[in-house]
């Protein structure tokens, strides 16, 4: 910079000239200017910071220096120098020879004799680093308090100095709340005073200490917490204070029960469709004995009573079987499309007569809900298992409500749903005794029950749990002790295709149906092989038998051409019934099959219609069931 409009000192009076004297040698910066700011003259220090000699610096402009955003500042403020008491302290940039710097100036105004402004004499100091400090100092307590995490300083004794907003978020408590009512921040959470000691030891002897706390908020909400727990030392190495960072972890810990409660469902229905087979083998093996030795006619009624009774309870055991296989989604869905409120109204009509008069039933259905994809038999297992429930929980009487309407996706975010679809919600509602948040939190598992002695298998709700799955829907419950009890079931609204028509048949009483064709049995469970040769052979038919599906392909490779039909099974050892099925579609392609099996899954069946296998028979099966859809196996291909 080169001076502008030199100015001698001896212009002014000799006071102004002498102003800057004391800071001749001081560390301080010194300048002296008129009310137009221009420097009339500065010290040693003020000339090596901005980086030029003492006497080039008269006459300079000194907002020259100041930084452009800092200048109308400066401006706006120098009137406040004319007034009492005439003097001002300000903090600018300004440009020295170190670059831009923050410097403090404390400005004194010097009158004439009228009390006129003459001179303005500025000592100053450099205060970047202090500035720089509290800008640092700014941004962190702008970054505690603008944290994600809950922030806590106490004492080494637990007694808390400071908390941040998130803190006061997530439990509503605020610093003099905490000091007002004597809340113990370290001590909440800790599962048992042993566990709060053991905290207590361990920060103490100054390590870290981290855990998972469930806290419970000012406003009853229950939290869980990551906590970490560090001592701040100074520097002495004294614990001085402790800093515990909190991150609410409870939407994290929710999903964490959701998947292994999923993962239980998931692995108790993987285990019964696993011994769905082995189950319905023995079933079938009771039924069919029972059946044939009532055929028998035994001259002692009671005799026919007790296999009378052993058969009605084959037949509850198969449907056992069925509500876990319906549970474990191992069935299959039949969709078709039903109108939710015809469903609804059929089976409340059965319920006004099968209820207590003291059950008062009410509907108040959306009947702008058009016919949608669903298969009603497993809805209307959801709709009686409710009821059922909502019955029992009411011994001396009160109302169920079943009420349905539709949601948009977008409504049902918290439960998951895909916000571009829409929901048909079944409401189910009763004004019952309602849940404690422990049986709620085990309401929907496989064989959990609160009818202990009462004859309850706690598969109810875990088959509402399957057949909403199963449906791609979702599952709400609201409930709370003395509010009753309402289950939300939302199921989408969208075209499916139809499956294809059930593979499987159904037993009627019937005699089992004559027949002269030679029958190859191929079947694993010697007791139910034992059985079906039997059956046959007093039907009739001459029959061969296999253990297992080696044996069945050697002895077709034998007899194949002799062979009228085949009953096959599935689940073998060595070969299974698929691979025999496949042998005999190369080698034996008119020969006719009929499937039999005790557990037959989308994938099975999937292989089934690729093989063109039209005949299957589920176990368990009735006898005359077996001879009517063995008849129509041999007779089809008879009509080809």
């Amino acid at each position: 910079m080169s001076p502008t409009h030199p100015i001698s000192l001896a212009t002014f009076p000799p006071a102004a000239a002498d102003a800057l004297e004391p800071w001749a040698g001081s560390l301080e910066l010194a300048v002296l200017f008129d009310p137009e700011g221009r420097i009339l003259a500065v010290n040693r220090a003020f000339a090596r910071k901005f980086g030029h000699a003492e006497p080039t610096w008269t006459g300079r402009a000194l907002p020259s220096l100041l930084h452009p955003d800092d200048a109308d500042d400066w401006a706006e403020s120098m009137p406040r120098l004319r007034r009492p008491p005439f003097h001002l302290s300000r903090e600018h940039r300004w440009q020295t020879a170190q670059g831009w710097r923050w410097l403090a100036w404390e400005e004194t105004a010097q009158r004439g004799p009228a009390g006129e402004l003459v001179t303005v004499r500025a000592i100053g100091r450099d205060v970047t680093r202090h500035r720089l400090s509290e800008e640092h100092f700014r941004k962190i307590a702008q970054a505690v308090e603008q944290a994600p995490v809950s922030i806590v300083m106490t004492t080494p004794g637990g007694m808390a100095q400071y908390v941040n907003s998130r803190f006061t978020e997530v439990t509503g408590y605020t610093l003099e709340e905490i000091f007002e009512r004597g809340i113990p921040v370290l001590r909440e959470g800790h599962a048992s005073e042993s566990a709060y000691r053991q905290f207590c030891a361990v920060v103490a002897a100054g390590h870290k200490w981290t855990g998972e706390l469930h806290t419970r908020g000012k406003h009853g909400r229950e939290v869980w917490e990551f906590v970490s727990v560090s001592p701040i030392r100074n520097h002495l190495d004294e614990i001085t204070h402790l800093l515990s960072l909190r991150e609410d972890i409870t939407e994290r810990k929710t999903l964490e029960d959701q998947l292994r409660q999923a993962q239980k469902m998931e692995s108790i229905g993987t285990l019964a469709g696993g011994i769905a087979h082995d189950f319905n083998n023995i079933i079938a093996i009771i039924r069919g004995f029972t059946e044939l030795s009532l055929t028998i006619a035994p001259s002692d009624p009671r005799l026919v009573r007790y296999l009378g009774s052993v058969h009605d309870a084959a037949l509850r055991a198969s449907g056992l079987v069925g509500q876990i296989l319906t549970f474990s989604r191992k069935n299959e869905v039949a969709y078709r499309a039903v109108r939710l409120d015809e469903v609804i109204n059929e089976l409340v009509g059965m319920f006004a007569e099968t209820f207590p008069r003291s059950i008062e039933l009410r509907k108040n259905l959306d009947r702008s809900i058009e016919a949608f994809s669903l298969d009603p038999n497993q809805i209307r297992q959801v709709l009686v298992n409710l009821c059922v429930n909502a019955r029992d929980a009411m011994p001396d009487g009160g109302v169920i409500t079943i009420s349905t309407r539709r949601v948009p996706g977008s409504q049902l975010v918290a439960l998951k749903a895909d916000p571009a679809q829409e929901y048909a919600c079944i409401s189910l509602a009763d004004n019952g005794p309602g849940m404690s948040a422990e049986v709620r939190a085990r309401i929907f598992e496989p064989f959990y029950t609160t009818k202990q002695g009462t004859g309850g298998t706690g598969l109810g709700l875990a088959v509402v749990y399957g057949v909403v799955t199963n449906h791609h829907g979702l599952l709400d419950l609201e409930t709370a002790p003395g509010k009753g009890a309402t289950f939300h079931i939302y199921l989408p609204v969208k075209t499916r295709q139809d499956d294809l028509p059930a593979l499987y048949g159904h037993g009627r009483e019937a005699r089992l149906s004559p027949g002269r064709e030679r029958v190859l049995i191929v079947e694993d469970e010697v007791p139910l092989m034992e059985l079906l040769e039997t059956v046959m052979i007093n039907a009739g038919y001459e029959v061969l038998t296999a253990a297992d599906g080696v044996e069945a392909v050697a002895c077709l490779k034998n007899y194949g051409r002799r062979m009228d039909a085949v009953v096959l099974d599935l689940n073998m050892p060595r070969l299974g019934g698929i691979e025999v099925l496949k042998f005999i579609r190369q080698h034996h392609p008119g020969l006719p099959v009929l499937v039999i099996s005790g557990h037959l899954t989308a994938e099975v069946k999937d292989e089934l219609r690729e093989l063109g296998q039209n005949h299957v028979l589920e176990k368990p099966f009735e006898l005359s069931a077996l001879g009517e859809m063995l008849r129509q196996t041999v007779d089809s291909h008879k009509s080809h």
